[in-house]
């Protein structure tokens, strides 16, 4: 085996060494938890400190915590996500526009969804017509309401 100079391996160690430093410290205007939160929460003003005049802490209101997090911790993805419109398995309207014509079915949602998300929507099919239930992909554009293209 052949020996690498130790001025390569510094290097590589220098190399890393930056990206440790910036996980451990949070950035100047990242929001933090005010206290500690639970799963599910959502959070409210009082649960999200901001340092200085930040005010990007003022957009995770309304989001809801994946996992515990500690007081002082920044809040951030994956951690915290924006609220659920559309909810697992809950009853969906589902808008279809095209040159003036609206359609507008029902059916469940197979998954949750924020705004602006992607969803699975299963549309119950009639045995008696011989039409098949049917599953289409959309866009949470409010709370119960998918858009398809």
């Amino acid at each position: 085996m052949k020996a690498v100079p130790l001025s390569l391996f510094a290097l590589v160690a220098l190399s890393f060494a930056p990206l440790h430093a910036a996980h451990a410290q949070p950035k100047p205007c990242t929001p933090l938890a005010a206290r500690a939160l639970t799963r599910g929460e959502t959070l409210t003003a009082d649960d999200i400190a901001v340092p200085g005049s930040c005010t990007q802490g003022l957009a995770l209101v309304g989001a809801v915590t994946r996992r515990m997090i500690a007081a002082g911790e920044p809040l951030r993805e994956p951690a915290v996500a924006p609220a659920s419109a559309i909810a697992a398995n809950q009853q969906v309207s589902v808008i279809y526009r095209d040159a003036g014509v609206e359609i507008r079915l029902s059916g469940v949602a197979a998954n949750a969804a924020p705004l602006g998300g992607h969803v699975t929507v299963r549309i119950a099919g009639s045995p008696r017509s011989g039409v098949a239930s049917r599953s289409l992909d959309g866009v949470a554009v409010g709370a119960g309401l998918v858009q398809v293209k």
